[in-house]
């Protein structure tokens, strides 16, 4: 129908790869099992762990600004997608309905969860000027081609067996749940799941920037990390960009001793207990100037995270633009801080243990730290991987040997 609109009218269709209101393709056929046996579109999609509806609008700004567009009207009947829109900036000016002529016994009761359950509007007497008579989740099995009930289907499959399928499920939801205010553990430890942790790994493997969260009862912060031995002055510009601009290296205590690199203080009253060590920049032989450029902090970076035979303390001059910082032995386990963090995922990516770190500023409220909300939006728009120290140690428990 919107395709029809579209043809007749004009318009233009962003194409945003969310099927099944954002669980996915294969989630999807799981929750169709569950409807043909009698729940309806929001209940399946509950008890497959989702929330009712998982898609994301973060992208659409910046292609409506690709293709200078400045006002649109909206095709849909969901007050969600209009709010949402809306909410990232969108010009919306109307929407335009796209509703079916009739209802009937294939689709009343669809029709009636979007009414009720998701506040669809634009139905107007559509519910009331048609039959009022609805299939049995058997009929429906039956128009479907399932006769008899069948052994070990696909939702049973995905509630009983599809551990996988349940992390990426959780995970999603969590990503797309807007009100969580901070990281909490599920039952299972994790919290955006096992394979988050993986994707920080493997994104650190390659370089690039990851951001990690901590505790909403900590410091409700999150830190961009990366592996200092692969730090280039492209994604030091990218990190102090997009951050407080003080950057620090978590690192082993006993590569920091070999370095000759002391606590700042020897009464340390950091309330989180941040080892700080004194400060440092590489000497003016590896072609450093005054240590603050992107460029400059990067090449510290790297012999700070550089072979153990190579780099001595005479490479660096004190005090400088980079903080050392002392990590625990035990990592997450020991202590849930961002330095800890950031060691593991260096080490956990094959990487030198020495990882680099910075808290994310806000942009929506640029005076504060970025917290969960909108960090995940944030991740989603620049397409950061996203995971918490909770999840790292729950990784950590799951793997170390």
């Amino acid at each position: 129908m919107s395709l029809e609109y579209i043809q007749k009218h004009g318009g233009a269709i962003l194409y945003l790869q969310q099927e099944g209101r954002g669980i996915g393709l294969a989630n999807k056929i799981a929750a169709y099992e569950m409807q043909d046996g009698g729940m309806d579109t929001v209940e399946a999609n509950i008890h497959l762990g989702f929330p009712e509806d998982c898609r994301q609008y973060g992208v659409v700004p910046g292609i409506l600004a690709d293709m200078g567009i400045d006002s649109i009207q909206l095709i849909t009947n969901n007050p969600r997608k209009l709010h949402r829109l809306r909410a990232l900036g969108v010009d919306v000016v109307n929407t335009i309905p796209m509703v079916v002529k009739e209802a009937n016994q294939y689709n009343r009761k669809y029709l009636e969860t979007k009414v009720n359950r998701m506040n669809h509007t634009n139905f107007g007497d559509l519910l009331a000027a048609s039959p009022t008579s609805t299939l049995s989740p058997a009929d429906i099995a039956k128009a479907n081609g399932s006769l008899s009930p069948q052994e070990n289907t696909v939702a049973d499959e995905y509630i009983n067996e599809g551990e996988e399928m349940a992390a990426v499920a959780i995970r999603t939801a969590l990503m797309a749940n807007d009100t969580q205010t901070g990281v909490a553990a599920a039952e299972n430890g994790y919290c955006f799941g096992r394979e988050s942790v993986e994707d920080a790994i493997a994104a650190i493997k390659r370089g690039e920037l990851v951001v990690v969260v901590d505790d909403e009862s900590r410091e409700n912060e999150g830190d961009f990390i990366m592996a200092a031995d692969l730090a280039t002055p492209e994604t030091m510009a990218t990190m102090i960009r997009y951050t407080s601009g003080v950057i620090c290296i978590g690192m082993e205590g006993s590569r920091m001793d070999a370095l000759k690199l002391p606590p700042m203080l020897t009464n340390n009253e950091d309330p989180k207990g941040t080892a700080f060590s004194v400060t440092v920049d590489a000497t003016t032989k590896h072609g450093i100037t005054t240590g603050i450029s992107a460029t400059d902090r990067a090449k510290t970076l790297n012999l700070l995270g550089g072979p153990e035979s190579v780099v001595t303390a005479d490479d660096f001059v004190r005090p400088g633009h980079i903080f050392p910082l002392r990590a625990r032995e035990g990592g997450v386990l020991e202590r849930d801080g961002h330095t800890e963090a950031s060691v593991d995922l260096s080490r956990l990516a094959g990487r030198h243990p020495s990882g680099v770190l910075c808290e994310i500023v806000s942009e929506e409220h640029p005076t504060e730290m970025a917290r969960l909300p909108e960090l995940k939006r944030f991740c989603k728009r620049h397409g950061f991987v996203l995971t918490s120290i909770v999840d790292i140690a729950q990784y950590r428990r799951d793997t170390d040997q």
